[in-house]
């Protein structure tokens, strides 16, 4: 504008116009609406939110209302909680009153019982008791009114005359010995007598034992060489002897025997007591001392012997037999130990043990010396010396304090049998008595319990749990699962096992190799002595291996002793009477179902006559108490879980193999063209484990003069047919430890098991798994599983008949062995659908879980161990076993006759082993 200033002909025009414009006027015209619209709106939601606030209140109020009825609800639950808490608790109380009432009333019922059945025994006891005291009395009658009584006592009166005249004393029964004077030695120096002849490395053991051994008395080790035929020995002597003081070393110029190189030592000083010593011996600590002690313990003692593992009627563990040393236990542990527990004690023997023994001088100044003439290079020199000083009045004593090793034989060597023979008669001939008083101290064994005092310290020197194996006493895989169980754990338990023995005892034993340690309880009067053994011993873990033979009494001590308990299923005896799960044709019976069993306990009846129903009720009752039932095969697993689905079962195979993958893989090597296919069986055959089988495919090969042979190692429970008739070779029993040597021996091509029921593992699979030969197995119990993925192993219908398996044998031998060419596929086995359900376990983890250590060692009563260490079968009781063992003795020779072969293949095996448990009972 101010640019246009000044000028005329510009022009300004300005344009002016209201608010409401066409567009607006149209704009309004829409917008109008929606305000209209709007406001109709917010009146709605005025109108709204007023009946929100309404309801809004209404809801608070009714919260407010519900809130307080909440709070009575609460009040009344809490009311109702105490009373419900008051009722629960007087139902405790109630139950536990109901309980201990229930348990007052059974203890009250199995007490009545215990006393009625104990009342019965009594009764028939004092019944057998007066029949045999009458028929007794009958026969002693009958005796004296006999001819020949009436024309031998004159006989008689004049034998006992000649034994007054003689001044021989009655030995039948021995007055009461007065009570023992102790003696002061009148001589100080012991010489301790070493005779040699051969074997360096015990002379060394033997006289180094001496010399080092800690001994108060004073001694001289005298050693005399009798012209040793070893050079070394003789060599050494002389070495020692120049830098030992304390050793004087005699050689004999010539071999003078071993009673004449002995007499030349006691005679070297006439004022010192003699210590006759094996130069196989080793002794330790203070023996010397605690021999002496004994020698002086009464005034007339002329020797005393100690305990050793070989010195017959002085032996330990085992009595009058040669023992090894205990595993883990040397000389020097167990002589401090016989020290402690049997400190001071001594028995009367009727002869010592020349291995060790201490003589008295003053007894060899009146009896003499040993007798050169009569017992030339020895034995039987100190058993006449013993009885001549016993018939002057003299005791031999047995020292029961100290232990001395004998390891035996060195000296004399293998001419020692004959040797022993004519002493033996010698001495019958010197010593008429003498046979009678070795047999009445050995009856008698009055050093047992010292033995079994030892065997109990040992047992809680380690201070480790004990756990009771209970077996049956059919020995077999079940005891050798136990001794294998045992070792196994030997740093970590110490086992024990429970054995049914005749006359309704039970034996309580030791198990280790060559345990001598053994109590004997009668059930059901002494249940509370074992209980009370048990505890003693220190019992932590009870496992039941087999209940067969066993009483009610033993099923309950797991639960009376207040201890988890395990139960290994060796066999079925738990679900079949019959144990191994077969008919009355002595086959697996298929386990169609109750009714078969029914008809199968009508043929051969269960224990007791028990129905099948109750049987199974009874051990499945007992199992499901159990803390594990264990299997050492999956399959047997599998069927104690069908027929008990509540029980614990756990796959335990057994600790033979300890590591599977290190078994050698069978590699045969290729069969000539004309050789036979050797088949081997190993074991005890029965019937069930297929003898007959065995004996029908080896009489159709002889027939039919096919390529194939048969070996038994082992024996059958009858004589089987053998060659010609059948191509068959039986080997023979044979030890456990000699089966691999004597496979081979014979190098078989492979081995046969011909199993007719469902084993449930094998130990000789396993040798075969261990010696990698081919195997052929029948396909029912533990072999399947065994052998899944395994070369050179078949698995053959169990029930196959003899043809049908003798052309197995033929077609592998041209398949397979002659070509050298294993079969494929291997044999597998697939996991079954209720595997899941059957847990694991491991004897190294799982098996002493939660097992606690005694607190104390173990002790019991000598008077307890004289009670229960011996057995008390006595008079009638003692001549029923012995008639019993003889008996089957017999019937098992009269089995094995070839004359009787076909009777006894018709006798059904179950009452074969009914008979022979009526015999052993």
């Amino acid at each position: 504008l101010q640019a246009c200033a000044g000028r005329t002909d510009a022009v300004f025009e300005a344009e002016l116009g209201w608010p409401m414009s066409g567009d607006y006027m149209a704009l309004a015209d829409a917008v109008q609406p929606l305000q209209r619209e709007v406001e109709q709106i917010r009146a709605v939601a005025d109108q709204a939110r007023l009946s929100s606030d309404a309801a809004l209140g209404a809801a608070q109020a009714q919260i407010g209302e519900l809130e307080k009825r909440h709070q009575e609800l609460e009040l009344r639950r809490h009311e109702l909680d105490l009373r419900r808490h008051d009722l629960d608790m007087r139902r405790l109380e109630l139950e536990r009153q109901l309980q201990a009432m229930s348990e007052r009333n059974e203890r009250s019922v199995e007490e009545r019982n215990l006393i009625a059945r104990h009342r019965l025994v009594l009764q028939g006891e004092l019944a057998t008791l007066a029949k045999n005291y009458q028929g007794l009395s009958d026969h002693l009658r009958w005796i004296e009114h006999s001819t020949v009584f009436r024309m031998t006592r004159p006989l008689v009166h004049a034998k006992m005359a000649v034994q007054r005249m003689l001044g021989l004393r009655a030995v039948d029964a021995p007055a009461l010995r007065p009570a023992p004077q102790p003696a002061t030695p009148r001589v100080v120096t012991v010489d301790v007598i070493v005779p040699v002849y051969r074997g360096l490395a015990d002379t060394q053991l033997c006289v180094r034992s001496v010399l080092a051994s800690q001994c108060r008395t004073p001694y001289r080790l005298v050693i005399l060489n009798d012209a040793s035929p070893e050079p070394e020995v003789t060599q050494w002597l002389r070495e020692v002897s120049r830098e030992e003081p304390r050793i004087v070393l005699l050689e004999n110029q010539e071999n003078l025997g071993f009673v004449a190189t002995v007499n030349r030592g006691m005679a070297l000083d006439d004022k010192h007591d003699v210590l006759l010593l094996n130069s196989d011996t080793e002794v330790a600590n203070d023996w010397l001392d605690r021999l002496r002690g004994a020698a002086y313990s009464d005034q007339r003692v002329a020797s005393v012997t100690p305990f050793s593992n070989n010195a017959t009627i002085c032996s330990y563990p085992r009595f009058v037999e040669p023992n090894e040393l205990p595993e883990g236990w040397g000389t020097a542990a167990l002589d401090a130990l016989f020290a402690r527990v049997n400190a001071g004690q001594v028995v009367d023997v009727p002869t010592g043990v020349g291995f060790c023994m201490y003589i008295r001088r003053d007894s060899l100044d009146e009896v003499g010396l040993f007798d050169v003439a009569k017992f030339g290079k020895g034995y039987g020199e100190e058993n006449d010396f013993c009885r001549r000083a016993a018939e002057a009045g003299w005791r031999n004593l047995h020292s029961l304090d100290t232990f001395v090793l004998h390891t035996g034989g060195v000296s004399f060597g293998a001419s020692k049998s004959q040797r022993e023979i004519e002493a033996v008669e010698k001495l019958r001939v010197l010593h008429p008595d003498y046979d009678r008083l070795v047999h009445a101290f050995v009856v008698a064994d009055p050093a047992r319990t010292a033995r079994l005092a030892v065997d109990l310290a040992r047992a809680g020197a380690a201070g480790l749990p004990g756990v009771l194996a209970v077996v049956h006493d059919r020995g077999g895989g079940t005891r050798r699962h136990v001794d294998e169980l045992a070792h196994y754990l030997l740093d970590r338990a110490v086992f024990f096992s429970l054995t049914p023995a005749p006359g309704g005892t039970v034996w309580l034993e030791r198990v280790e190799p060559g345990a001598g340690f053994r109590l004997e309880f009668a059930l059901p009067s002494e249940l509370p002595a074992l209980q009370q053994a048990l505890r003693a011993i220190g019992i932590a873990h009870v496992h039941y291996h087999h209940v067969l033979g066993h009483r009610d009494e033993v099923l309950g001590l797991g639960d009376q002793l207040g201890l988890q308990w395990d139960f290994t299923a060796h066999d079925y005896y738990t679900m079949c009477p019959q144990i191994s799960l077969t008919d009355s044709n002595d086959r697996y019976c298929g386990e169609e179902g109750d009714g078969q069993c029914g008809r199968c306990l009508k043929g051969t009846p269960a224990p007791g006559g028990a129905d099948i129903a109750s049987w199974r009720e009874r051990y499945g009752v007992f199992l499901a108490r159990a803390r594990h039932v264990l299997a050492p095969s999956r399959d047997t697993a599998r069927r104690i879980a069908r027929m008990w689905p509540s029980v614990d079962v756990r796959f335990a195979p057994h600790t033979d193999l300890v590591s599977l993958a290190q078994l050698p893989q069978p590699r045969p090597r290729p069969l000539a063209r004309d050789a036979p296919l050797k088949v081997a069986v190993i074991g005890a055959l029965s019937r069930i484990k297929g003898a007959d089988l065995l004996e029908d495919v080896a009489t159709l090969a002889a027939k039919g003069h096919v390529p194939v042979e048969f070996h038994l190692m082992g024996h059958a429970y009858r004589e089987l047919r053998k060659q010609p008739r059948a191509s068959l070779a039986v080997h023979g029993a044979y030890q456990e430890s000699d089966l691999p040597g004597l496979l081979d021996w014979i190098k078989p091509d492979l081995v046969w098991f011909p199993a007719l029921w469902p084993e449930t593992y094998s130990y000789t699979l396993s040798a075969c798994l261990e010696a990698g030969l081919p195997v052929v197995a029948p396909d029912i119990g533990a072999f399947p599983e065994r052998l899944s993925g395994r070369p050179w192993s078949w698995v053959r219908p169990w029930d196959d008949p003899a043809a049908q398996l003798l052309a197995f044998f033929c077609e592998v031998r041209e398949r397979n062995f002659i070509p050298a060419q294993a079969p494929a596929p291997q044999w597998q086995v697939a996991p079954a659908a209720g595997d899941a359900s059957i847990g694991s376990w491991s004897y190294d983890s799982d098996y002493l879980r939660n097992v606690k250590s005694p607190e104390a060692p173990a002790t019991l009563d000598p008077d307890f161990l004289k009670t229960h260490g011996h057995s008390r079968a006595v008079g009638a009781q003692a001549q029923r076993r012995m008639l019993q063992q003889w008996t089957l003795n017999a019937l098992v020779r009269l089995r094995s006759a070839p004359a009787l072969r076909q009777l006894a293949r018709a006798i059904p095996l179950r009452w074969q082993t009914r008979v022979k448990s009526w015999l052993r009972a």
